[in-house]
């Protein structure tokens, strides 16, 4: 019967004890559950309405109008736009319908680009004021230049504990590096 309990011990790893959060931290983890609601719903129905794409849409976009000839790996995309591969093939056809994504064979002819087209970049040259005054409105013109410093470091902080450093692809890494740099 000892060894058993003993080998129990070494196989099945100790429950640790629970941290509960203190009232302090309950209530900044319910404001931050709130902001990550509230917010990116009310940036999406408002692209929604007004630019006729949805955030996650004009996220992709955006990343593609950053990377040279507006081309990027779809594994890469995905990590850049924080969504699944299949989420990702999903939403590039449906960019590929309006005219504003194409799909392209990488260099090696193995992997497959997403392409913004001429006419997405006019599309994103056109949904970028819409989506930066929603911002504006919604997150900036309500906090003090301290505390947008102060957003910044604490957010690149979170973020920088919650991109892992295995499995990332080229462009995750450079954005947990960044993240790490920007949080010391």
């Amino acid at each position: 019967m000892l060894a058993l309990k003993q080998l129990k011990r070494q196989v099945i790893p100790a429950a640790k004890p629970v941290r509960w959060l203190n009232n302090l931290e309950w209530s900044a983890w319910l404001q931050l559950l709130a902001t990550f609601t509230l917010l990116p719903a009310a940036i999406d129905s408002s692209l929604q309405r007004r630019a006729g794409m949805s955030h996650f849409e004009f996220g992709i976009m955006v990343a593609l109008s950053r990377q040279p000839h507006r081309q990027l790996q779809l594994k890469d995309l995905a990590v850049a736009a924080n969504g699944s591969l299949s989420r990702l093939s999903h939403v590039i056809s449906r960019l590929e319908r309006q005219g504003w994504v194409r799909r392209v064979s990488g260099a090696s002819g193995r992997a497959t680009n997403a392409e913004l087209t001429d006419k997405g970049y006019r599309k994103l040259a056109e949904a970028g004021p819409i989506h930066f005054q929603d911002v504006r409105r919604l997150v900036f013109d309500v906090l003090t230049p301290q505390e947008v410093r102060e957003l910044t470091r604490v957010t690149s902080r979170i973020n920088a504990g919650l991109i892992p450093e295995t499995n990332l692809g080229p462009l995750a890494r450079r954005t947990r590096t960044r993240a790490l740099r920007e949080s010391s």
